[in-house]
């Protein structure tokens, strides 16, 4: 079915176009140019409209979630990570039966939407017992719209809760169980980090994305005492260490990469690894300030995300990693819009492997409509969606052409935040 996208304005390749129109077509966007043209070369094709008081964009790609720590909202502020990670998510996250994360899964997924993200990378911890779990999250997405990449998390620190934790063969056979069940999803693993998972489940796991042909995502020096803990175990920093277990390969996505030396960067360039910063979860839990240009100057592939969840809103990391690049490097010309955006978009969609992230044929065909009221008449919309931009301006979003948020919370997201609360109430 063929439908053509008319667009008094849009942002293609981090400028405005008038009168720009796209084909979509299976879901995807097929062909490109002015309006005029396009319609000479499709002139049957059905056409949907918007006016000049709305802006098309592409759609944003979060990165690197934890959905069900939207349960952790108000617990668990202003502690310290071992704190946090102690006596909240290890508390709380473990008592989720399946039909639990539906609902909390189904809650995230709305806010996402309605917040502009079509696209959500959902590191996934509760596989102790088995794939039900899992498969709840998988429906979550499914009924919400959203697209999702599914990064099933592979653990078996001592320390971590038993609802956690799997062997090596567990984790393998469940895995391999969970792509079975769901082809059509995209669902590759995520040893949990270097502290999380054993050095066998580590090279187990590199051995499985390279057999399966499925990315690899890992935490990776999050934390200071993280850094620490590898050098005692390891000998070595944190990538260094990763590589020479074999973990590190252009399938290979970290998360975070926070405190790197510049050996360990150009490590990251040379293996063609991807990464996903989280500046929000990262200032939040007191980890560091997330900088950028030095992965950016080595070529790297680098994209965002929401983690804990706190607000799960691309708008606000793309605005905080240009804001923080400009003050770390003390220039206000240090970091542009364009760039921001393209971390939350096309580069972000780069990081996860997917053709997204931008009005251009060959992508999918995920976008957002945006109300232009907020916008200066004089200002170039870019600038004002990274250093202006609300979630309010969000109208609209489509993925795969497909209309799944309408500006307000569906029946079913606002049934979702009843559940939400009966559950939070449970889990004290």
């Amino acid at each position: 079915m063929l439908e053509l996208i008319r667009c008094a304005r849009a942002v293609v390749g981090g400028e405005e176009r008038r009168d720009f129109a796209f084909v979509v077509s299976d879901g995807g966007i097929a062909d490109v140019g002015d309006f005029a043209a396009m319609r000479a070369r499709h002139p049957q094709t059905e056409t949907r409209s918007f006016p000049p008081d709305r802006i098309v964009v592409p759609g944003f790609v979060n990165g690197h979630s934890h959905a069900y720590q939207i349960l952790l909202r108000g617990r668990a502020d202003d502690l310290s990570f071992e704190r946090w990670r102690n006596n909240a998510l290890y508390r709380v996250i473990p008592q989720l039966e399946p039909e639990d994360v539906y609902w909390v899964f189904v809650t995230a997924f709305s806010e996402m939407l309605a917040a502009g993200i079509t696209t959500v990378a959902e590191f996934f911890y509760l596989n102790g017992a088995g794939n039900a779990h899992a498969e709840a999250a998988i429906r979550a997405a499914a009924v919400t719209g959203i697209r999702l990449v599914f990064a099933r998390t592979w653990m078996d620190a001592p320390g971590a809760p038993e609802a956690f934790r799997e062997t090596v063969a567990q984790a393998e056979e469940r895995t391999r169980a969970l792509r079975a069940a769901f082809p059509n999803a995209n669902i590759c693993i995520a040893p949990h980090s270097l502290h999380g998972a054993s050095e066998e489940m580590l090279r187990a796991a590199a051995a499985f994305a390279r057999e399966e042909r499925c990315d690899l995502h890992i935490h990776v020096a999050e934390a200071e005492s993280e850094v620490e803990l590898s050098r005692e175990r390891y000998g070595d920093a944190p990538v260094v260490a990763l590589d020479r277990l074999g973990v590190l390969d252009e399938r290979t996505v970290a998360i975070h990469a926070l405190h790197l030396t510049e050996e360990e960067e150009e490590v990251l360039a040379d293996r063609r690894v991807r990464v996903v910063r989280c500046p929000s979860t990262n200032l939040y839990l007191g980890d560091g300030i997330t900088g950028l240009s030095a992965l950016l100057r080595r070529g790297v592939v680098v994209g965002l995300g929401t983690d804990a969840n706190v607000k799960p809103s691309l708008l606000d990391e793309v605005r905080l990693a240009a804001y923080l690049e400009k003050g770390t490097r003390r220039d206000g010309a240090a970091f542009k819009a364009a760039t921001a955006l393209a971390l939350g978009t096309s580069e972000g969609a780069r990081a996860l492997n997917l053709r997204a992230g931008e009005l251009a044929p060959g992508m999918l065909a995920d976008f957002l409509v945006l109300g232009a009221g907020g916008i200066d008449p004089w200002s170039p919309p870019v600038n004002a969606l990274v250093y202006r931009g609300e979630r309010a301006w969000i109208q609209a979003a489509f993925v795969g052409g497909r209309r799944v948020y309408t500006g307000e919370l569906s029946p079913l997201a606002r049934e979702a935040e009843s559940e939400l609360a009966r559950i939070a109430r449970r889990c004290v």
